[in-house]
């Protein structure tokens, strides 16, 4: 009898990152979601403040475009045959930066 032992286990350390931390309302952000599983993650869900956002062309890998200012979680959740990882991470947009002059005439 032969028995065989399989390393299996829901995704781990996973990691999210953000292009910036310093962001600006009409900044493009890029967020970045990965993770290790055995066996391999095969989907990374994106969620802005519990809202999923749409899937990108590359796995893991989101641009969005920070069009109003606020603090903002994005979750990732990582997911393979065994199970489920999240993780998350908070983003504040702050306003544009505007300054006046003025010009005084004598």
């Amino acid at each position: 009898m032969f028995m065989f032992l399989y390393d299996i286990d829901k995704p781990e350390n996973i990691m999210l990152m953000v292009n910036d931390s310093n962001i600006c309302k009409g900044d493009i952000i890029s967020i970045t979601c990965s993770a290790d599983g055995k066996p391999s993650v095969h989907t990374y869900q994106l969620f802005e403040n519990d809202v999923q956002v749409p899937d990108s062309e590359i796995a893991g890998v989101w641009k969005r475009t920070m069009s109003v200012r606020g603090n903002f979680t994005y979750r990732c959740v990582a997911n393979n045959t065994v199970g489920i990882t999240d993780k998350s991470v908070t983003v504040t947009v702050n306003g544009n930066w505007y300054f006046f002059f003025t010009y005084l005439h004598s």
